[in-house]
């Protein structure tokens, strides 16, 4: 939230230092928990801060060069600072993750289980991808190879179809131009 606080004041004007009270007109932002965010923002050299006579506390703030490379890459801004309520783009890897779960208590054996685990495995492989790299013909074969794996097993995998959801929305809004 600083970060993008700090990138649209950026926009507004590139010279303009930020000073504390505007932080703190959006909770839960508050002088307890932006001083220490602030300086390891700094630490990260994604801020640069002014220091007054008032230590720890700063006197104005402006985002850096990385700061704004980082919040204008959102695959890697939600990599470092992952969002507290997002969209589907930011629940794909917790969906995974429970699909490999289910994908391995499948009542499958041999051959059959060991493709089920490898499609699924490739399937995260390809979602770890920033989004705009996926390749949505190999995404919805998978997605597809899966379901018939489930199928054969006779066995829901319950998160299946919300990742399937998810997946169709982040794919849908990247082929809109």
């Amino acid at each position: 939230m600083i970060l993008e606080l700090l990138y649209q004041s950026y926009l507004d004007d590139p010279l303009r230092m930020v000073e504390p009270e505007l932080f703190f007109a959006h909770p839960p932002l508050d002088r307890h928990n932006i001083v220490p965010n602030m300086h390891y923002l700094a630490d990260r050299k994604l801020v640069e801060m002014m220091m007054g006579y008032t230590p720890p506390m700063f006197s104005a703030v402006r985002i850096t060069a990385a700061g704004i490379d980082l919040v204008e890459h959102r695959f890697a801004f939600n990599l470092q600072f992952p969002p507290l309520h997002g969209g589907p783009e930011t629940e794909i890897p917790a969906l995974v993750e429970r699909l490999i779960e289910e994908c391995d208590f499948l009542p499958l054996e041999g051959v059959a289980r060991r493709q089920l685990l490898d499609d699924a495995l490739h399937l995260r492989e390809e979602l770890n991808r920033p989004a705009e790299r996926w390749r949505p013909a190999l995404v919805r074969v998978l997605l597809e190879v899966i379901e018939a794996h489930r199928a054969q097993a006779d066995t829901p995998l319950d998160v299946l179809e919300r990742l399937s959801a998810a997946v169709g929305t982040q794919l849908d809004a990247q082929a809109k131009p």
